[in-house]
């Protein structure tokens, strides 16, 4: 089995609603089990991009949102399998706030996305190493709404 690396960025963007913190969680089927997934919005660096830059790119490509970052949150690692490869990957997360944009899936990465409440959103996020960044953007917002 060929082992491969692969690097990502990705964001909790967040924007104060009518009803306090909210962030946007994207709907995907999965590639390999055909699962529906709610996750943060993320994706792969590009030659030469920073992981600031790819984060942003990346959050506006799969959301239609602008945002700016506020502050790294961390970084996941783990490893998947696809076509007989062993892919070790690492997300950076970074913590953004919306300057811009409307909630739609543009590039069809995601099938729906929508701005959640916040301790809604960390009920709902398929994969607990992305609560764990959710918890992290709580901390850094001063723990005003807890997830």
């Amino acid at each position: 089995m060929q082992k491969l690396t692969e690097i990502a960025a990705g964001g909790v963007l967040f924007r104060r609603g009518r009803t306090g913190l909210e962030v946007v969680v994207g709907e995907q089927r999965d590639r390999l089990t055909g699962a529906r997934t709610l996750r943060l919005p993320k994706g792969k660096t590009r030659r030469r991009e920073t992981l600031e830059q790819a984060a942003l790119r990346e959050v506006r490509e799969e959301t239609g949102i602008a945002g700016r970052i506020v502050a790294p949150l961390g970084r996941v690692d783990y490893t998947y399998g696809e076509a007989g490869s062993a892919i070790a990957k690492t997300v950076h997360f970074f913590l953004m706030e919306w300057e811009s944009g409307v909630a739609e899936a543009p590039d069809g990465e995601l099938e729906r996305i929508a701005w959640v409440p916040l301790q809604e959103a960390c009920r709902s996020l398929t994969y607990d190493t992305e609560r764990a960044m959710l918890e992290r953007a709580v901390e850094h917002l001063g723990g005003r709404e807890r997830a």
